[in-house]
């Protein structure tokens, strides 16, 4: 996945009840000021887009909107303003690979290379806006985080390319892991990468780990008991690499892997092997593409995730109940999806739906079924 080039739009665009455009006064943009690279094999072209490449999103208690991007850092909009935040923010890396929010409204900043950042809003008017940095100096496993996790208790859990460790505000704490002994039959490029993390709805942690399939620990222990459950392709598990995880309404797990596809986890399906618990969508046919992820929950109970060239997937737990109906439908090109790598999909409190990914930022419209793309100037209304 590579691209690039953000050019604005000339006016604001908005979606009318029949889901066409239509005009409004202009968004105020600030601190566009990216260096964007120009490798040849980089794509130029992508007028109508805000930036080439999403990679995060979320909305905090306040509704700010916060994008996490390649080469383009950290982007905020709130109150018709559009702001790039990587100079001010001193972000310099570029790549925003997770966006967290605290209990206490605080937000976590994971960087590829240049570890955590912390934003207080009660700090937003001093000389960093908000923003202070943790790195390795500060007791961080590697500078290179990945994923993130708010646990119940209000601790931070950090994946890092260097494994999983905690921050509880003022100390980091590493996590204790047993050797990662599936790697050198896999290929695996770091054995102690965390490749994805979630905290349930229990206070239990679960992560993937480089080829070393899905595991399960305890916060409240610690040693060797603290890890419950360790599953891998022995356990019916379709993929080493487990690469996307979320906790739906009821409790299932959906996975998302390198090459398995999208898989169902039912720990209440578990048998004594545990080999009932998961079922693989793209090997069973009810799907396609392989790598998976973008994970999301709509408020309607449908499950949306992504796979790498096929555009998004939606499914309808209900569908089952209908006669003929089908569980799961794909949304691509034909829908104005022109995105083959979508990576974060998040509904906001206003019932906007958004998607980021390859090529930048796309809205979904309900009635019409069709993606619009956003450039800086919307539609965001």
């Amino acid at each position: 996945m590579r691209t690039i080039i953000c050019l604005a739009l000339g006016s604001l665009l908005l979606l009318s009840c029949n889901g066409q455009p239509t005009s409004k006064a202009p968004v105020l943009i600030m601190n566009d000021t990216a260096k964007i690279p120009t490798e040849w094999f980089l794509k130029l072209d992508y007028p109508e887009q805000l930036c080439h490449w999403v990679r995060h999103m979320r909305e905090d208690r306040s509704g700010t909107l916060w994008f996490g991007t390649n080469h383009y850092g950290l982007i905020r909009y709130a109150n018709d303003t559009l702001e790039y935040l990587a100079d001010s923010a001193g972000i310099t890396t570029g790549r925003i690979n997770g966006i967290v929010e605290g209990a206490d409204g605080i937000l976590w900043v994971a960087t590829d290379g240049e570890g955590l950042f912390k934003y207080d809003p009660s700090t937003r008017f001093s000389a960093r806006h908000g923003f202070s940095q943790l790195t390795t100096k500060d007791g961080l496993l590697h500078n290179e985080v990945g994923n993130m996790a708010m646990g119940r208790d209000g601790v931070l859990w950090v994946g890092t390319t260097n494994g999983l460790c905690t921050y509880d505000g003022r100390t980091f704490t590493a996590i204790d892991l047993p050797p990662n002994t599936a790697v050198d039959s896999v290929g695996a490029l770091s054995p102690t990468r965390i490749t994805c993390l979630l905290a349930d709805r229990q206070g239990m942690i679960w992560f993937g780990r480089e080829g070393d399939g899905l595991l399960m620990i305890d916060p409240k222990e610690t040693g060797p008991r603290r890890i419950l459950k360790h599953y891998t392709v022995a356990d019916g598990l379709p993929d080493s690499s487990v690469s996307g995880l979320m906790e739906d309404s009821k409790g299932r797990l959906w996975l998302g892997s390198m090459f398995g596809g999208v898989s169902l986890f039912e720990p209440s399906a578990v048998d004594e092997k545990g080999s009932k618990a998961f079922t693989n969508c793209t090997k069973d046919g009810v799907i396609q593409g392989v790598e998976a992820g973008a994970f999301y929950e709509d408020r309607a109970g449908h499950i949306w995730f992504a796979a790498e060239h096929q555009g998004v997937f939606r499914y309808d737990p209900s569908a089952a109940l209908r006669t003929g109906a089908t569980s799961f439908t794909n949304y691509g090109p034909k829908d104005g999806l022109s995105s083959g790598g979508i990576l974060a999909i998040m509904e906001d409190r206003e019932g906007r739906f958004w998607f980021g990914g390859f090529g930048g930022l796309f809205r979904f419209d309900r009635k019409s079924s069709r993606f619009t793309p956003v450039g800086k100037q919307g539609p965001w209304n």
